[in-house]
């Protein structure tokens, strides 16, 4: 639910987003004001069932007994102390109930109620919830549903970013980047070349159209 954006906060609820939108565009001058044309992430919503084929996806998550978890949840090795093996039907049926006792324990709540008796509940994690914690870096996250088997010495984290984020990200607070293209209006392309000229714009994402002859005198560095 957490990877899908099945949370329960302002944030991702699009009303709300709207609503920072405008007050971005009032009292926020470019680049920091939110981009009218920015499309932005919106919470989904957990069902737990399969999609319908009428239905429109829509971005929600469904939970159907045939799919990943569904498969995780009669894996031999996920009841140990359960012998018995586990069908299909009895897993559409230990779903619901695992989110039941989620719900009773606060860890996810019903957002949108079933409007017949044979209709699913919707669910979504409260942010207040959820627990951050700092990794060291030394071990990758194992999400056991998508990745059934992990070597015995685990998964492999990404030295690069494991040192990015601890060293290089803190030295980057207020960077700037922008691009250069085509769909760029002229006068605006043409601003970003002069302030990328002096070095005060330190970053251009360009298309082809920089190749065109465009002057930049003292360039440092073109990573292709």
């Amino acid at each position: 639910m957490r990877r899908e954006l099945a949370i329960k906060v302002d944030y991702l609820n699009s009303t709300h987003q709207e609503s920072l939108r405008q007050l971005s565009n009032q009292r926020l001058r470019a680049p920091w004001a939110m981009d009218e044309n920015e499309k932005l992430e919106h919470a989904s919503i957990l069902f737990p069932r399969s999609r319908q084929k009428e239905e429109e996806y829509g971005g929600n998550v469904f939970l159907s007994a045939r799919g990943g978890y569904g498969q995780f949840l009669r894996r031999s090795t996920t009841f140990n102390d359960y012998h018995e093996k586990i069908n299909t039907q009895e897993t559409s049926e230990i779903i619901p109930q695992i989110l039941e006792a989620l719900r009773r324990g606060g860890l996810v709540e019903i957002v949108l109620e079933a409007k017949k008796p044979d209709e699913a509940n919707g669910y979504q994690i409260p942010a207040s919830s959820m627990i951050w914690k700092v990794g060291e870096g030394l071990k990758a996250f194992h999400d056991p549903i998508r990745v059934p088997r992990l070597p015995a010495e685990g998964g492999r984290t990404n030295p690069f970013f494991v040192e990015f984020y601890r060293t290089v990200a803190t030295d980057m607070h207020g960077l700037e980047a922008h691009e250069h293209t085509a769909q760029v209006p002229n006068d605006v392309r043409e601003e970003r070349e002069k302030s990328f000229r002096t070095g005060e714009l330190p970053i251009l994402y360009c298309s082809p159209t920089m190749e065109l002859g465009v002057d930049i005198s003292e360039l440092n560095a073109v990573n292709m």
